[in-house]
């Protein structure tokens, strides 16, 4: 440890910081679940204490990278995927009963093409390098209401960059098409997935209050995970 006092004294009075990586898909609606109660979460993280230093990392990558880039038709994909139309029924009211409590109404039927969301995933790692974090969370969610709500086709560059220039995203489409054939990888776990400060995990759309118990858990003065 050093013995040098004013090194010490400045480390000491330093704001605690928390750094936040997510990582999620655009087409998972349970990634725009868990972005809400993320935060919801930071919300009441800052209103314990105003002066943490928040920094919020997006790894956004494809869950499906075989999809095609023209994307294939949504409702006979699903079908295929869960076996029956029953099925996808049940599964999609399991998605909304975790959606609405957080102000998601998921319009499933509205969806003509199920994308090849890697050029969506890339806007997002390219737009974090350009927004603050309420802006780029404002974002992610733009894309994911324009999928889920509005039936736009976001495996679609021309669809990617209208929404780009209406949050002030300055990303030309051969600076997208290049974002998109690098890849990002996924943790096995699945997604949505969160950690904090590198020591604490959790996977799945959990709510905003277990995520704010991981975030203190992870804090510098938080339980050791």
């Amino acid at each position: 440890m050093s013995t040098d006092t004013t090194t010490t004294t400045t480390t000491i009075d330093r704001a605690p910081a928390l750094r936040v990586d997510y990582a999620l898909d655009l087409i998972c609606p349970w990634c725009w679940i868990g972005l809400r109660h993320l935060r919801t979460a930071l919300r009441g993280l800052l209103a314990q204490d105003p002066g943490i230093a928040l920094q919020l990392r997006w790894h956004a990558s494809t869950l499906l990278p075989h999809i095609s880039p023209e994307g294939v038709a949504y409702q006979a994909f699903y079908e295929a995927r869960l076996g029956s139309r029953e099925a996808v029924l049940a599964r999609r009211a399991q998605v909304q009963a975790h959606a609405q409590p957080v102000g998601i109404t998921l319009a499933f039927d509205s969806i003509e093409r199920f994308p090849n969301s890697a050029l969506a995933c890339a806007l997002v790692n390219v737009a974090q390098e350009q927004l603050g974090l309420i802006a780029m969370s404002d974002f992610v969610e733009s894309l994911y209401d324009a999928y889920f709500v509005q039936g736009q086709d976001i495996g679609q560059a021309r669809v990617l960059l209208d929404l780009a220039r209406a949050a002030r995203v300055e990303c030309s489409p051969e600076q997208l098409m290049a974002a998109g054939l690098r890849s990002c990888s996924l943790p096995s776990q699945g997604v949505p997935h969160f950690v904090f400060n590198e020591r604490v995990q959790i996977t799945g759309a959990v709510p905003a209050e277990q995520l704010l118990a991981a975030m203190a858990q992870a804090l510098p003065n938080g339980v050791t995970a």
